[in-house]
């Protein structure tokens, strides 16, 4: 009878005694814990200053060394396909511009084509003021301005909107002060860079001139050129928007040859122009700007 009621009594204790070692173990596991956790976080800090450290140190080094490889790549080709040429690229994320030039840093250039691109938002925002739908006619006009880079249609919507003189509004709506239309003809307007990366913010960031609607109708057909037209800026990604200008100077038997747009990969993106002129070729025109692009997308995407 002892036996079976020490039994009974070792039964009952049995559990508080189990929950005592249970819980006297599981203190001694979190002190140790957090006491490490404790001596660790300085270090864990320290590592995280450095690595921030680290990562500026190489974003001034990647931007010193982007510059210098434009200015390398740019004069190379000056020297073997001369040419009067400014190529510039604005980071979207950093918000910084890259630039390099062979001539004057003050000189215009001729759009050709990339004025098509403003023609595009000038029409469009016309659009938007009237509150009016557009036809079937504006629409397959619009398409055949940017997709196919047709004259005449530039031309036809052009001067549905009153001419060069509403093209020059829209610039000075802009604060593109350096860019002037021709009386003449569209093609013949004068631009440097830094006033086609104003244009392109316009069209690619958020826009008070533009709907996103719109921006996106622009955008779309820009993703869509033609593929004798893929080249300039084309080659700096495949996801890339662009626009492509070109025009003979018939005096000089030269070429001007110009490309703009957006360069994308994953999140990052990057706006890109390239202006030039005295050009012996298209070809030789396009090589060089393909290869400052190029060049661009390995730092920046």
């Amino acid at each position: 009878m002892r036996i079976e009621s020490g039994m009974k009594t070792f039964v009952k204790i049995f559990p508080i005694i189990l929950g005592a070692v249970f819980f006297l173990t599981l203190g001694f596991w979190l002190g140790d814990h957090v006491t490490t956790a404790q001596e660790e976080t300085p270090e864990a800090k320290d590592t995280v200053e450095q690595e921030e450290q680290t990562s500026g140190e190489n974003t001034e080094k990647d931007t010193e060394n982007l510059e210098n490889e434009l200015q390398q790549k740019g004069d190379q080709w000056a020297e073997g396909a001369p040419n009067s040429l400014e190529f510039r690229v604005y980071d979207l994320d950093m918000e910084q511009s890259y630039t390099y030039t062979n001539d004057e840093e003050d000189k215009k250039y001729v759009t050709a084509s990339i004025a098509k691109v403003a023609v595009a938002m000038l029409f469009l925002h016309e659009k938007e003021e009237t509150q009016e739908d557009l036809t079937d006619e504006e629409t397959d006009l619009l398409n055949r301005m940017i997709v196919s880079s047709d004259n005449e249609a530039a031309t036809t919507l052009l001067d549905s909107l009153g001419g060069y003189s509403s093209l020059q509004e829209l610039f000075d709506q802009l604060g593109m002060d350096d860019t002037k239309a021709d009386e003449e003809t569209w093609g013949k307007t004068s631009t440097n860079t830094k006033d086609q990366i104003k244009l392109l913010e316009e069209l690619y960031t958020s826009s008070q001139y533009l709907t996103e609607e719109s921006q996106e109708v622009i955008i779309d057909l820009m993703s869509h050129i033609q593929p004798d037209q893929s080249w300039g800026v084309y080659a700096g990604s495949s996801d890339v928007s662009f626009k492509n200008g070109w025009l003979p100077n018939d005096l000089t038997d030269e070429w001007i040859v110009n490309s703009i747009g957006k360069v994308s990969r994953g999140d990052k993106e990057y706006l890109a122009v390239a202006l030039s002129d005295k050009n012996l070729t298209i070809e030789e025109g396009s090589q060089v700007i393909e290869d400052l692009i190029r060049i661009s997308s390995d730092y920046l995407l």
